[in-house]
C-alpha cells in the first residue's frame, strides 16, 4: 500500500486528553478515531493490527477443537431472564424495546446465547465434550471509559463457551484452554502475561483465572509472592480471607513475608461455570444409564482490542509502537528518500512490486517529504524493518535495512534487496 493513500494523519504532539501512552500512540500514529466516549472507529492499520490477532486466537481456538459460531448482537430480554441474569446486572447493560414493545439487549457477553443455540441439538454424552467460540462486537455502558482501547463501552471479543459431562472433563479442558492462552499471548508479543486466581464476579462458578500483563498503567491489583508461584488478584485474595495484602505480607501458601503489589492490564479470563447457566436455562442431555443430567459449562474471553493496546503499550519507545513481527499493520516500510531522484524513484518502485510478489507486506511512502517527516510517520507506523532507498544508498549500490527496535541494522546490495528482506522476515518469524 502506498503512504500517500492511506487515511489517517500522523503529528507529533501528545493529544492532552491521553493517560496512558498507548491511547497516545494510537492517535498519534492515525489508528483510531473517538466516536463517543468509550467508542472508537478503526483506522487501516489497527484494523490490520486486529485482524492479526484474530487470525492468531482462531488458530489456538481451533487446535483446541473449538468450533467458530456466530451470536446476534441484539437478543431478546427472555433469555436474560431465564438465566436470572436480566434482573441481577445493573446499568452497565443496555436494555431497549423493539417497535412491537417487545424487551431486548445489546450482547455484553453470550452465555445466554451459547445455551440456546445448543440445547435443543446436543441431547446425548456421546455428542460431549465440545466448545464453541465467536469473534464478535459487544457493548457494556462502562462507567468510567479510560485509557484508549484498555477500558472502553464497545469492543470486540473472543468468546468460548465449553460444554462438559463432568466437573472433571471440564477441569481437563480448562488446562488446555490455559496453555492455548499461554501461546495466543506468545505469539502475540506478550510472552510476560501472568495468570492469576480471579473472582468469577457476574460470570458465576467457582474457579476462574485472569490473565494479566503486569504494568504501572494497569488499573488492577496483582497480589504475589517473590518466593512461590502464589498470583491472586486482590478481590479474590481478600475473599480467600487473605488479610494480609500488602507489601511484605505473609504469603497463604508458602507463608513467607514475601507478598508484592503489582499493577495489571486484564488481557483474558477464563472461568469454570458448573451448571449454572444449563440449569437455569434448562440445558439436559441423557447420560449412559439413559438419566437426565445438566452439562457442565466453562467460558473463555481475550477482548481483541485491549490485547492490540496492550501490545502497544508493552512495545514502544518516545516515537512511537514498536509491533511484533506477528501482529503488525505490515511487514516492511519502504522508504524512497529523495522519490524526486528518477532513479531512486524506479527502483524503490521495482523493490515494491518485488517485495509483493513474494507475499511481503509492504506499506510504501514515496511522498516528496523531507526524510525527517517519513522516518517520523514510520516510527508511528511501528512497522518492524524499514527498508531505505537513497541517492546515497543507490551510489553505493545498496539499501539499508533497520529494524524498529534498533537492534538490527544490515545493507544488502540492490540487485538483491527482495532476497535478504525476505531471509531477513523469515528468521524473524515465529
Amino acid at each position: 500500500m502506498k503512504l500517500e493513500k492511506l487515511v489517517g494523519d500522523r503529528f507529533r504532539e501528545r493529544p492532552s486528553d491521553c493517560v496512558v501512552d498507548s491511547h497516545a500512540l494510537m492517535v498519534r500514529g492515525g489508528y483510531l478515531k473517538n466516536v463517543a466516549s468509550g467508542i472508537f472507529s478503526s483506522y487501516t492499520p489497527l484494523k490490520r493490527v486486529t485482524g492479526k490477532i484474530e487470525r492468531i486466537i482462531r488458530e489456538e481456538m481451533d487446535a483446541i477443537d473449538g468450533q467458530e459460531v456466530q451470536f446476534p448482537v441484539v437478543m431478546p430480554a427472555s433469555l436474560w431472564q431465564e438465566s436470572g441474569r436480566y434482573e441481577s446486572i445493573g446499568r452497565e447493560m443496555a436494555r431497549f424495546h423493539d417497535r412491537s414493545g417487545n424487551a431486548l439487549v445489546l450482547g455484553m457477553t453470550h452465555e445466554e446465547a451459547a445455551v440456546q443455540l445448543v440445547r435443543d441439538c446436543v441431547r446425548s454424552y456421546s455428542e460431549y465434550p465440545f466448545m464453541i467460540y465467536q469473534i464478535q462486537t459487544k457493548f457494556r455502558d462502562e462507567a468510567r471509559p479510560r485509557a484508549g482501547l484498555i477500558r472502553v463501552r464497545e469492543f470486540t471479543m473472543k468468546d468460548a463457551y465449553s460444554f462438559h459431562t463432568s466437573q472433571a472433563d471440564l477441569e481437563k479442558y480448562y488446562e488446555r484452554c490455559h496453555k492455548a492462552y499461554e501461546r495466543i499471548y506468545a505469539r502475540a508479543g506478550l510472552p510476560e502475561v501472568v495468570s492469576v486466581a480471579a473472582d468469577s464476579g457476574m460470570m458465576g462458578g467457582n474457579v476462574s483465572h485472569e490473565f494479566m500483563l503486569l504494568t504501572p498503567v494497569g488499573e488492577d491489583s496483582i497480589v504475589m509472592c517473590r518466593e512461590c508461584d502464589y498470583r491472586a488478584n486482590r478481590e479474590a485474595a481478600e475473599q480467600c480471607g487473605f488479610d494480609m495484602v500488602r507489601e511484605g505480607g505473609i504469603c497463604p501458601r508458602c507463608g513467607k513475608p514475601a507478598i508484592t503489589i503489582s499493577r495489571g492490564i486484564e488481557v483474558g479470563n477464563i472461568f469454570q461455570l458448573g451448571t449454572k447457566y444449563t440449569r437455569s436455562m434448562n440445558m439436559t442431555y441423557i447420560d449412559q444409564n439413559g438419566e437426565v443430567q445438566y452439562p457442565v459449562m466453562g467460558c473463555y474471553g481475550i477482548g481483541i482490542g485491549r490485547l492490540a493496546a496492550s501490545i502497544c503499550e508493552a512495545h514502544h519507545d518516545e516515537y512511537g509502537p514498536i509491533w511484533p513481527l506477528a501482529v503488525a499493520p505490515w511487514q516492511v516500510h519502504l522508504c524512497a528518500v529523495r522519490s524526486d531522484d528518477m532513479q531512486v524513484k524506479a527502483y524503490a518502485d521495482k523493490l515494491y512490486v518485488d517485495l509483493q510478489s513474494r507475499g511481503v507486506e509492504v506499506i510504501y511512502d514515496d511522498r516528496q517529504v523531507s526524510a525527517g517527516v517519513m522516518f517520523s510517520d514510520a516510527d508511528l507506523l511501528g512497522v518492524p524493518f524499514r527498508v531505505i532507498v537513497s541517492p546515497r544508498n543507490r551510489r553505493q549500490n545498496m539499501v539499508e535495512i533497520v529494524s524498529r527496535d534498533r537492534c538490527f541494522s544490515a545493507n544488502a546490495p540492490m540487485e538483491a534487496a527482495a532476497e535478504a528482506i525476505w531471509k531477513i522476515l523469515s528468521e524473524n518469524a515465529l
